[in-house]
């Protein structure tokens, strides 16, 4: 009786001291399994941008958007661009109607040359800032026609439509001047914007528009002609800038 006594405490201790080793090892800190080999660890970094593609504006500050990258030049697009024979303007300059230039810089031409209406077409362009040493924003390309009634002349939004696509097939090229895959790009864009530019969505303020595979967009718009006496003037756009 007195070993099945000693016995039976024998067991009982070792199993409160085996529940005690339980409950104190749940209480440890359970060390985490370390990474495999190989996993990829998480980074807040974004990815570097695509070369040619848009950049932001002011890095600090996303909410300005995108601008081109700082390896196009304005300057020189406009500089080509007046060697063709344009007219090119400065902000603060008159333009030809007597308004003032609010674009760091314009080129702009005239022609009433076989069509029975007068034709005015611009090339310009935008920074973020407003200033001509800012980055850059935006080209614009507007083309107006305009007829006068009593000398015989007509026009219509077709017309104005078939003048801004002319500017760009003029103009285009240089904007794209050393950037071989977005001049590519564009090229394969613009005969996509062109029959858009006709639908009822380009004779709007947003108008219609069409993105790159770099990410820049063309944008066709225009709005309804205006009547000032017997001369009647349509107008259109095309603007190029990151989406």
């Amino acid at each position: 009786m007195v070993v099945a006594a000693v016995v039976a405490l024998s067991v009982i201790a070792v199993a409160a001291r085996i529940g005690y080793l339980v409950v104190e090892d749940a209480n440890q800190p359970q060390a985490r399994p370390a990474p495999e080999a190989g996993t990829p660890t998480r980074t807040t970094e974004p990815p570097p941008p695509r070369p040619g593609a848009p950049v932001p504006c002011d890095p600090a500050r996303p909410v300005f958007g995108e601008c081109f990258p700082p390896d196009y030049d304005p300057d020189a697009v406009l500089d080509r661009v007046a060697a063709q024979g344009w007219h090119c303007l400065r902000k603060g300059e008159m333009d030809e109607v007597g308004s003032p230039v609010f674009e760091p810089r314009k080129c702009e031409v005239e022609d009433n040359v076989g069509q029975p209406y007068t034709i005015r077409a611009s090339i310009s362009y935008q920074t973020h800032d407003f200033k001509p040493s800012g980055k850059l924003r935006s080209f614009e390309l507007y083309a107006t026609t305009s007829a006068v009634a009593h000398r015989g002349e007509h026009t219509s939004r077709e017309d104005a439509i078939k003048a801004v696509i002319t500017a760009y097939r003029i103009t285009g090229e240089h904007i794209w001047q050393g950037h071989p895959e977005q001049a590519r790009e564009a090229a394969a864009v613009f005969e996509e914007i062109t029959p858009r530019c006709y639908s009822p969505q380009a004779g709007t303020l947003n108008g219609a528009s069409v993105r790159t595979a770099s990410g820049f967009e063309i944008t066709c718009s225009g709005s309804a002609g205006v009547a000032s006496g017997d001369v009647v003037t349509y107008g259109q756009s095309l603007q190029i800038k990151p989406a």
